[in-house]
């Protein structure tokens, strides 16, 4: 898991330069949110945060309605402004948050978005971006380098322009997000940066045949690491498309590449996603139900561009909102009794395989 790794990352040059106090408080805060999730108290906050700074996104995906939603919310709310981005920023550090990832959307549509990085490394969290790469250039990579960004990660579905562009509805995505890959390398060489390159694909049946090939491209292009998810039917506002593989010999398939994902995995680790992750595909595939506890709520927490919070980016996606901070703001949100109960509920929740969540999940999966 991609927060995984940047963790380390963070902590080791948090004892090269001397900070143990930051260093120390992350061992805390991880036992601390399992604490919480026994008891059903708010003892640490998520160990990752989210915010979605738009819906909006200059890309139409196959799998995704975002844009879509973008249209219908925009003429209907009114999105927070810097100030209020630094107060949940502000909180999300009060109730002992570890990291905070940036998304939409596409973020770097978003205005403040530099702003926004800087004041949550100013509070002592790292940050994590996902990016299609499309506005990645020269400047905006140095802009990227210079907000203190800890891991830039760019979606890329296919090792051919043919499968990538096709998922992703845009003939020149593929190349941008190439190009992007490129870009940053070339500034973190530059700057003599160690912001992170990570590649996040989403693993179905119009790809999956790709999967090996996309982990030799991303070696070839000098990312750090690349990660992979199944591809979900969740988006509300869509006319589903049929990701599912209907009968033995697709299975059989899928499930040998997931084998040499995972010895790939095993050689090198230079794919992201673990291997108990991993694994877990092929239970997905057969529409089974996630296998281990949820720790949504505990472990992640999403706030989107018009306050809405959702434990997790699964129910981000499904419009399933826990409620709106815009006028309590997230600690009291964070404390409250609603959301005590709202937690306990969705310990039973088993629907979704989304990465992020399950491979927090993963984390205390001796424990629980």
């Amino acid at each position: 898991m991609i927060i995984r790794k940047s963790y380390l990352s963070y902590i080791f040059q948090g004892f090269k330069h001397n900070s143990f106090t930051t260093v120390l408080k992350y061992p805390f805060r991880y036992f601390g949110t399992f604490a919480g999730y026994k008891l059903g108290e708010s003892i640490s906050g998520p160990i990752q945060g989210t915010l979605c700074l738009t819906y909006n996104c200059n890309l139409h995906c196959e799998m995704c309605d975002l844009p879509l939603r973008h249209k219908n919310l925009e003429a209907k709310n009114e999105s927070f402004n810097l100030d209020q981005y630094y107060k949940i920023i502000d909180d999300f550090a009060a109730i002992g948050t570890s990291g905070m990832a940036i998304s939409g959307g596409e973020p770097m549509l978003h205005k403040d978005l530099y702003q926004i990085i800087k004041y949550i490394r100013k509070n002592e969290m790292m940050v994590q971006m996902t990016t299609n790469g499309w506005f990645i250039t020269p400047d905006t990579a140095q802009e990227l380098y210079q907000s203190g960004i800890n891991v830039i990660s760019i979606s890329l579905d296919g090792a051919t322009a043919q499968t990538h562009n096709k998922i992703r509805k845009n003939e020149q995505s593929f190349q941008k997000a190439i190009e992007a890959i490129k870009i940053l390398n070339q500034v973190r060489t530059k700057n003599n940066a160690s912001f992170k390159i990570n590649i996040s694909s989403t693993l179905g049946k119009n790809n999956y045949s790709e999967a090996i090939e996309l982990v030799q491209l991303a070696k070839s292009l000098g990312a750090d690491y690349i990660g992979f998810m199944p591809v979900h039917e969740i988006a509300p506002d869509l006319d589903n498309h049929d990701y599912s593989l209907n009968n033995e010999s697709d299975l059989e398939s899928l499930f040998k590449t997931v084998d040499q994902l995972i010895k790939i995995k095993k050689e090198d680790d230079f794919i992201e996603t673990s291997v108990a992750y991993l694994k877990m595909f092929k239970s997905f595939y057969q529409n089974e139900k996630l296998p281990i506890p949820c720790l949504a709520g505990y472990t992640t927490l999403v706030v989107d561009c018009y306050g809405e919070v959702f434990p997790c980016f699964a129910f981000y996606e499904m419009k399933k909102s826990w409620g709106n901070i815009k006028e309590k703001g997230l600690k009291a949100f964070w404390d409250s009794y609603d959301l005590k109960i709202k937690r306990e509920k969705i310990k039973a929740c088993r629907e979704c395989y989304w990465n992020c969540q399950v491979e927090t999940n993963l984390l205390y999966r001796p424990f629980v």
